[in-house]
């Protein structure tokens, strides 16, 4: 959505192990139809896009067939970014 100018950071968690805790997820989601693509007030011209429009369902599926913590990117992107494959 921001075309790789904001990036985000890895999960992680520090727990104090003198207490308990408790952890809860939540998945949530626009619809499976929902095209997915940079925002146009950070992006304007289409041509300057990293990645193709996809919707919420290719992405799902995409992240379905990929390991947990795999770039999930890459289906989607015009051309090979240098920077991701550089920093592996």
């Amino acid at each position: 959505m921001t075309n790789g100018s904001l990036k985000s950071v890895k999960h992680r968690v520090l727990a104090d192990t003198r207490r308990s805790r408790v952890s809860m997820i939540y998945f949530g989601g626009p619809p499976l139809s929902e095209k997915i693509a940079p925002l146009s007030c950070l992006v304007p011209k289409h041509e300057d896009w990293l990645y193709k429009e996809f919707t919420w369902s290719q992405y799902k599926s995409s992240a379905y067939k990929s390991k947990l913590g795999d770039y999930r990117l890459g289906l989607f992107e015009k051309q090979p970014l240098l920077t991701h494959m550089s920093s592996e």
